[in-house]
Order: C-alpha cells, then structure tokens, then sequence
C-alpha cells in the first residue's frame, strides 16, 4: 500500500488529528487540553483548514491567522499560542510521516512579532484588595459557587484550574488541610494547602448555604446538575464579578505580591504557589516548611480579615488568634 494515502493534505486534517490526540492525552492538564482546544477550532482551524500542507508559508500563516487575529483585537498571546499549537501538530504529523515535511519548521514567533512578549500587566495591585474583596464577599452571599471559588483562589493563589477541580475529598477541616493531587496541578507536583482557621469557618459556611442539589455533590465547586464547574464556566463568573476589569489570575498575581510586602519567604511564597522548584527546593522542603507556610498564610489571612475577609468567614478577631490591629498591620 502506498505510503501516500495515509498522508494528510490540508491542515485542517492534521489538526484535526492532533486534537483527537489531545483531547485524550492526559499527560497534560485539562485546562491546557481546553485552551488549546478551542485557539484551534475557534480561530486556527476556521483559517487555515482548508490549506494543503504544502501551501503553508510565513506568508500565508500571517495573512490569514496571525494578523487577523490581532486586527480582531486578541493579545499577541493569543496569537502566540495559536502558532504554538499548529506548529506542535505539524511536528508530530512529520515525525510519523503523516505529511512529508513540515512546511513551517523553520518558522518562529519572531517571524510575525518584532517585540518581546512581556508578561500581562496585573489587573489587580495590593491597594485594591480593599475594594475587591468586599465586593467578592458580596458574591459569596448572591452566589456561593463563584464567590467561594474567588476567595479561596486570593486566599491561596492558587490556579483556576486547580481550583475548580477540588473534591470535598481532598478538604480535612479537623485536620486543617486541602490536598490538590498530583492530577490537577499543572507542576505534576501534589500540593497540601494549611487550611486557617477562617478559611475552614468559610467552608462551612459555603455547605450551609449551598443548594442542596449542590451539596450533594462530591465537587466543592459544583453547578445546579452536581458536575464540576468549568475553565470556561469559573472564567465567565470572573467576567461577571469584575466586570472585565481584572481576571482570576489576578487574584494568584496580587496573592503573590502580598505576600512579598508582608515579609513571607521567597521560597515558602513559591511553594505556596505550587511553582516547578529545583533541588534545592526538595531540600528545604524537609526542614518544616509545611509549618512556615501555614504560618504565612495565618498572616496572609489575618491582612485580609482588616480589608473585609471576616464579613465572609463570620469569624471574630478573637477567635482566629489575631487581634484587629495586628491584622491590619
């Protein structure tokens, strides 16, 4: 049999495949398998489907993706990450000989975006915890689900991702402590999360005030149905609390500089934050850091209480261990 007719022609058949590909690969998050997903159907597949391998070019990739894109008003970003995604496709599709060369492989970002890609600016600064969060504990009251995921993402910075995927299984209120496993995090790395006194006070509250179609449900963040809330589900909440003004992931950012002016340590702040860390991380991290991170985010948890967070949780000063003045220092 001819090699030939196991080729693909168009690039729409080469995506199409690696989607196939991903959608299963669980090597990879979910909120990756989702994102990438849909910059593929949404915008790269819709513009360069139809295509023969052959014809791909710089050329044809900017006149009909990457500049579209961004005359529609995407980030560079975006596009960046659109490209990223055709190129892994066409990579394999070459290596296995589905096509016979990958037309863009001496292609790269730079072809299309003279400048560097600079990080986002932070939607969010320490100064606006004081009028965010009281709007969030607004939320929490009209709408548990989405306030309650807001909360616990400042009150640990943690990933929407990894967030939305938590279990009641993986919560211990008499042992304090929440466990992201190691498939819901993107560092492939479990994380145990000290949980503080007030933060445990919210959770009860949140199961008191949930639908009781919801408490049933294993998800702590659950919809109407019982099923887990989604990237893109938890993403439009966000859209709706903020009012487009900052994103979930503001909430990590702005968690991440607080902790910076509140003296917590550089290293417990990253493993707090469950980044990829090296050896010397694996060192530190049987001298007790599981103590200074609780530590920090008593602290951490005691500077929002002084800017609203006590409103939610319901907790007085008193018996969280921090007096009012020691909160807001």
């Amino acid at each position: 049999m001819s090699r030939a007719r196991d080729q693909f022609r168009t690039a729409g058949q080469v995506l199409a495949w690696w989607l196939a590909r991903l959608e299963s690969n669980r090597s990879v998050s979910a909120s990756y398998r989702d994102t990438l997903g849909s910059l593929l159907r949404r915008h790269v597949i819709p513009a360069l489907g139809k295509v023969l391998v052959k014809r791909l070019s710089r050329a044809v990739v900017d006149d009909q993706l990457i500049w579209p894109m961004q005359a529609a008003g995407l980030s560079p970003h975006t596009a960046h990450k659109a490209l990223q995604g055709l190129q892994q496709a066409l990579v394999l599709a070459a290596k296995q000989g589905r096509i016979e060369s990958n037309p863009l492989a001496s292609v790269c970002w730079a072809d299309f975006w003279t400048g560097k890609l600079q990080p986002r600016p932070a939607g969010l600064l320490p100064m606006d915890v004081q009028r965010v969060l009281p709007e969030l504990c607004q939320a929490f009251e009209r709408e548990p689900v989405a306030g309650m995921l807001a909360l616990m993402m400042l009150a640990h910075g943690t990933r929407i991702g990894e967030t939305c995927r938590a279990r009641w299984q993986h919560i211990s209120l008499p042992d304090r402590i929440w466990v992201l496993p190691v498939q819901n995090t993107k560092t492939d790395a479990e994380l145990v999360v000290p949980l503080t006194e007030q933060v445990c006070a919210l959770l009860s509250r949140y199961r008191e005030l949930q639908h009781p179609a919801r408490r049933s449900s294993p998800w702590v963040f659950a919809m109407a149905n019982g099923e887990p809330v989604s990237d893109s589900q938890a993403s439009a909440m966000f859209r709706q609390m903020s009012q487009r003004q900052w994103r979930s992931h503001d909430l990590r950012k702005v968690a991440r500089t607080c902790w910076a002016e509140l003296g917590v340590d550089y290293l417990v702040g990253e493993l707090m934050l469950n980044h990829a860390m090296g050896k010397i991380a694996s060192t530190y991290i049987k001298t007790g850091v599981d103590q200074a991170r609780r530590e920090a985010l008593e602290k951490w948890h005691a500077w929002l209480d002084a800017r609203g967070f006590a409103v939610a949780h319901c907790l007085k000063s008193t018996e969280t261990g921090f007096p009012e003045n020691d909160a807001a220092a």
